[in-house]
């Protein structure tokens, strides 16, 4: 029996409690998270999958000539702070506009904080923009303290293509610690704000101006639209550059626009593309049914003027010849065009 068909609410072990915490039912991986713990009434879980990804990347350190166990977990570890406090401040901002914020997820690809705003443009750009104001605060409280530790301006303002430029004339842990969270955020903050690829934060910051001009509907379609080309141009960037991360996140950007994309149409189809489907087969026999409904009218209709038009000849007949001419046949219309309900 596996893990997942275990009854961990029954006196189950602590080490079966766990595994429920963190894998759930087992049907949904992309919840597959371990909590680490709750601030501001937030809970922070990492994905099993980050965590795997640090360990591969410790393991890969330690046999690379370029970089070291202690400079990877530091760079690693400075980045996971960096974007927790990004995701805090998106959750913040969701709460400063009268939205939810309870949870955000670490991944492979950065955090997922879990915001529900109202349903406002304003509320959803204060949302998205409190991921980057974090940055923004950081950067020159990062910068200064490069410059009061007698750094230097090359250490702050430098080519960002480049990082090894300043890195090198750094003396101390402490300094290349420092100048490491300098350039992590510099560059979180330029991805995110630069990047118009929905859901990051530039789309998102994107499709909130777009709505407060021409609509929830039409910011939608436009920021997704851009979303899918910025992902293509970003995935050929990575794959040029040789960035997996980069990659994974343009495939992450341009799914989620398509996702966007669908889900809207399914709106605006007042039940949804899934829906067309068995929506078109209902209209299809109910196209036949009427057909066949308007043949059947038609078909009356056509006997009864053939039957009044006989009737008229009968009748002209017996004002010319009388009664006693008409055939049986002709008595038997007569008798039946006179019964009461009978159709003419």
């Amino acid at each position: 029996m596996g893990w997942q068909d275990r009854d961990y609410q029954r006196g189950g072990s602590g080490r079966g409690n766990w595994l429920r915490r963190v894998f759930g039912d087992g049907e949904n991986p992309f919840s597959w998270a371990v909590p680490l713990f709750t601030a501001f009434q937030i809970r922070v879980k990492v994905h099993v999958l980050f965590i795997l990804l640090i360990i591969m990347k410790l393991i890969w350190s330690a046999s690379s000539a370029t970089m070291g166990v202690g400079h990877m977990l530091m760079g690693m570890g400075l980045l996971f702070v960096l974007v927790l406090l990004h995701e805090f401040g998106h959750c913040f901002a969701c709460r400063w506009v009268q939205g939810e914020a309870d949870e955000i997820l670490m991944w492979p690809l950065g955090g997922l904080a879990s915001c529900n705003p109202p349903r406002h443009w304003r509320a959803h750009l204060v949302t998205a923009v409190g991921g980057p104001l974090v940055n923004v605060v950081l950067l020159p409280v990062l910068g200064g303290l490069l410059l009061a530790f007698g750094q230097g301006w090359g250490s702050v303002v430098f080519n960002p293509f480049q990082p090894r430029v300043p890195l090198g004339i750094l003396d101390s842990w402490g300094m290349v610690a420092l100048w490491w969270a300098y350039y992590t955020n510099l560059i979180l903050l330029a991805f995110n704000v630069l990047c118009p690829v929905f859901p990051l934060d530039g789309g998102r910051i994107l499709q909130s101006l777009l709505w407060a001009r021409m609509g929830y509907e039409r910011s939608m379609d436009i920021a997704t639209r851009i979303g899918l080309v910025g992902a293509a141009g970003l995935f050929v960037l990575g794959m040029v550059g040789g960035q997996t991360t980069l990659m994974a996140i343009a495939l992450f950007g341009g799914m989620t626009c398509w996702v966007e994309r669908k889900r809207m149409a399914f709106m605006a189809d007042g039940g949804g593309y899934a829906m067309a489907g068995i929506r078109s087969e209902a209209s299809r026999r109910e196209q036949a049914a009427f057909d066949r409904a308007a043949k059947k009218q038609a078909a009356q209709r056509e006997e009864r003027a053939r039957l009044q038009q006989e009737i008229d000849r009968i009748l002209g007949k017996i004002s010319r010849e009388g009664m006693a001419s008409l055939t049986k046949k002709e008595r038997q219309t007569l008798e039946r065009a006179s019964k009461p309900g009978a159709e003419r």
